[in-house]
C-alpha cells in the first residue's frame, strides 16, 4: 500500500503542478486581464483560454488521487465522496465555461470549493494519520483561509484576490495532505 499511496500523492503533486502552471501561463499572456478583480475562469475568455480545461483537469485530477489516497488510509466513504464530487464538479467547470453558461459554472465551482471545505474540516476528525495538532491545524487552517476569503471577497477584499486566497488554501491542503500521505 506504501508504494500505492505514494503514487498517488505523486499524481497529486502533478495534477497541482498543471494547474499552477497554465493558470499562470495564462495569465502572462493576457496582459488586459486584471487578477485583483477578475476571476480565474475568466482567463478562459481570453486569448489561449481554451488551455483553462486543462488546468481544470489537472485540479481535478489532484483532488481525484487525494479522493482515493484518503478512501486507502481507511477513510469512512463519506470524505473521499465529498471529494471525488469535487473533482467531478472542477472537471465540469472546466469543460462548461463562463462563456458557454455562466450560472452553471459557478454553481460547479461554488459546489467543489463546499465539497473541498467539508472534506478539509472532516479529515482530521475521521482520518487518524492526521488527528494531531498539525493535522487540526492545516486542514482548519486551509478551511478557515478559504472561508475567510471567500466571505470577505467583493466587499473587503477584492473578489480576484479572495478566489485567489481559497484557491491557494485548497492548493496548500491538498499539497500537505498528499506530503502527510506519502510517508
Amino acid at each position: 500500500m506504501n508504494t500505492y499511496t505514494r503514487r498517488l500523492s505523486e499524481i497529486t503533486g502533478v495534477g497541482i503542478f498543471v494547474f499552477l502552471v497554465i493558470v499562470l501561463l495564462l495569465h502572462l499572456t493576457q496582459p488586459e486581464y486584471d487578477p485583483f478583480s477578475q476571476f480565474v475562469s475568466e482567463l478562459a475568455l481570453g486569448r489561449f483560454g481554451d488551455l483553462l480545461l486543462v488546468a481544470f483537469i489537472g485540479l481535478s485530477t489532484a483532488i481525484a488521487a487525494t479522493a482515493a489516497n484518503i478512501r486507502a488510509h481507511n477513510s469512512l466513504v463519506f470524505l473521499p465522496f465529498l471529494l471525488a464530487t469535487a473533482a467531478a464538479c472542477f472537471l465540469a467547470a472546466g469543460i462548461i465555461t463562463l462563456a458557454t453558461s455562466t450560472q452553471t459554472h459557478v454553481w460547479l465551482v461554488a459546489a467543489a470549493f463546499v465539497s473541498c471545505g467539508l472534506s478539509m474540516y472532516l479529515l482530521p476528525r475521521t482520518v487518524a494519520t492526521f488527528s494531531g495538532p498539525q493535522g487540526y491545524l492545516a486542514s482548519w487552517g486551509a478551511v478557515l483561509a478559504m472561508c475567510g476569503a471567500t466571505g470577505l471577497g467583493g466587499n473587503i477584499i477584492l473578489s480576484g484576490v479572495a478566489q485567489r486566497i481559497s484557491a491557494l488554501a485548497l492548493l496548500f491542503w491538498l499539497s500537505f495532505v498528499a506530503w502527510r500521505l506519502a510517508r
